[in-house]
């Protein structure tokens, strides 16, 4: 969640950073937005990573399935080695070789998946943030709004970011 708390920071201060030489040239009322506090504290949040852990969820269960069967056989060789002799030792060991190869390449899909609907995630996040941005500055007749970690100084009256916050409820 971090990674969209940064990129959604990122993404606004790039955007707003190219309209704000302009700001300077004309008077125009510009508000500022914490956009990390409302990804952190917008309602839609835990619907948003509800989500997303469930659609890993069967994988993740992939996984911890692969890593029990390795650990149990590992277990067997340790607690049963004498008994398996040296043929029932080899053939447990490549058992193993091939579940670890088997959960690599799971772990990789894995967490390919998990980037690919973390991107989709926080594009739908900075969708939710940007539509509500959007009303918010044409109902109180903002020109523009940028993310507050671009600031240097603004007035507090400026803070549109409860209103946001509000308006995402």
């Amino acid at each position: 969640m971090k990674n969209i708390v940064k990129a959604a920071g990122i993404s606004l201060v790039v955007i707003s950073s190219s309209f704000f030489a302009n700001a300077a040239e004309a008077a125009q009322k510009v508000g500022y937005i914490g956009t990390s506090y409302i990804v952190q504290n917008m309602p839609q949040r835990e619907a948003i990573m509800s989500k997303l852990q469930g659609e890993l969820k069967d994988d993740r269960a992939e996984l911890d399935r692969i890593s029990a069967a390795i650990q149990t056989k590992a277990q067997k060789i340790e607690r049963d080695g004498a008994l398996l002799g040296d043929d029932g030792i080899q053939k447990l060991k490549i058992e193993i070789s091939s579940l670890q190869a088997e959960g690599k390449i799971r772990q990789d899909a894995y967490q390919k998946k998990a980037k690919a609907l973390e991107y989709k995630a926080r594009n739908e996040t900075l969708s939710l943030i940007q539509k509500a941005v959007e009303k918010i500055a044409k109902k109180e007749g903002f020109d523009m709004v940028i993310d507050a970690q671009s600031l240097q100084y603004s007035k507090p009256e400026l803070n549109l970011t409860e209103k946001v916050l509000a308006e995402l409820k």
